[in-house]
């Protein structure tokens, strides 16, 4: 009995560090939680700053919970609100215009699985009494029907911001809270972990190996460890994934020095004149945050950069660069897509309608042009 404990310990140790890297104690502090709160069926609420990886607490969690059902992830920031209800309860057929057949959602979807609700501070405040429902009466019920389908799932819930005070602020729904968040685990950022840079850029390299079959990851001399490590990282280890994806796209297999990877810095290099870079990112925030999603019609982007839009930029009479604005905004649609596709060249080349060699040819150019920005 004593060996078959500690072999689960040990197989339950060995899966978490293969999952989520990281030698230094807080991140062992994180592999601790999970594993503690993965068998009891409580609601897990994962807490860190974006692109540091709170979606790997879920899936642990998940694989340790011991659910034969599947691993449901869904982004409540990144589907429009008035489409989340249904995609997360589903919808019967001719419910409203387009519902051409019965569709099951994520929470059905998610039975005697586990529901990731990634961003669920964002959640529509209509949603949330919706959601609250769900979870006491362990039933869903879809768009357009009346009957209730008894669900059984594991709900893991992550956010970055501070929901207890949009709660405090009557933004979120206290009641919903104290329902995801029975369990809270926290995920540093990358900042707070400098010392495990070194395991992360292996990990990832082999990750880069086996999904870029084109590409060798580049490797750093060990003043430019201790550069990197000087950083603040505030993409996290998103940031850290498309950074080394970028080193290793213009220096293929090579090992870098500190000169080689100041040009290649996110926050170094000359910008565009203040005005110029302010509205050049506001637009294309404004663009990406519309209505863009995997299926996005062209005209949005046509209407986004109207006649009337763009003559409106000039009422004050100011001046534009037009070659450094565009080379921006291409800049960054691409570390967008690059951002939104986890650091994959193909699903972003997909996205921006090209095809890997084009986006390659294009992120090789633009870096050379611009270093204002990592593309990767």
């Amino acid at each position: 009995m004593f060996y078959e404990t500690r072999h689960i310990r040990m197989s339950t140790n060995k899966f978490l560090e293969n999952l989520i890297a990281g030698s230094s104690a807080k991140m062992q502090d994180v592999r601790q939680h999970i594993a503690l709160a993965a068998p009891y069926p409580v609601n897990v609420l994962a807490i860190g700053p974006t692109g540091s990886g709170k979606e790997l607490i879920a899936k642990g969690i998940h694989k340790l919970s011991g659910r034969e059902g599947k691993f449901i992830a869904v982004n409540s920031a990144a589907i429009p609100a008035e489409l989340l209800e249904a995609e997360l309860f589903g919808y019967e057929k001719g419910a409203f215009t387009g519902a051409d057949k019965t569709r099951k959602g994520k929470v059905e979807e998610a039975a005697n699985g586990t529901l990731f609700l990634d961003e669920i501070g964002d959640m529509p405040f209509s949603l949330q009494a919706k959601l609250l429902r769900v979870l006491e009466t362990k039933t869903v019920q879809k768009i357009g029907s009346e009957k209730s389908i008894p669900v059984d799932f594991r709900l893991v819930c992550a956010t970055h911001t501070d929901i207890g005070e949009l709660a405090r602020q009557g933004k979120f729904r206290a009641d919903l809270l104290y329902r995801i968040a029975v369990y809270t685990i926290e995920n540093p950022p990358l900042a707070d972990r400098t010392e495990d840079l070194d395991e992360l850029i292996k990990v990832l390299s082999m990750r880069l190996k086996k999904t870029e079959k084109k590409i060798k990851p580049a490797e750093f001399d060990p003043q430019a460890l201790d550069y990197l490590k000087s950083y603040s990282w505030p993409g996290n280890i998103r940031e850290l994934a498309n950074f080394l994806q970028k080193c290793s796209v213009l220096y293929s297999g090579q090992t870098l020095n500190v000169d080689a990877i100041k040009d290649l810095m996110p926050s170094f290099g000359a910008p565009l004149d203040q005005e110029t870079e302010e509205q050049a990112t506001l637009w294309a925030e404004d663009t990406l945050e519309s209505d863009f999603s995997e299926n996005v019609d062209d005209s949005l982007a046509t209407e986004a950069f109207s006649l009337e839009n763009l003559t409106q930029y000039f009422d004050d009479e100011r001046s534009l660069n037009l070659k450094k604005f565009l080379s921006e905004l291409e800049e960054n649609f691409i570390a967008a897509a690059m951002q939104h596709s986890d650091g994959s060249v193909e699903t972003a080349a997909q996205k921006l309608g090209l095809n890997s060699e084009e986006l390659l040819e294009k992120i090789k150019v633009l870096a050379v042009m611009s270093k204002s920005k990592p593309l990767l």
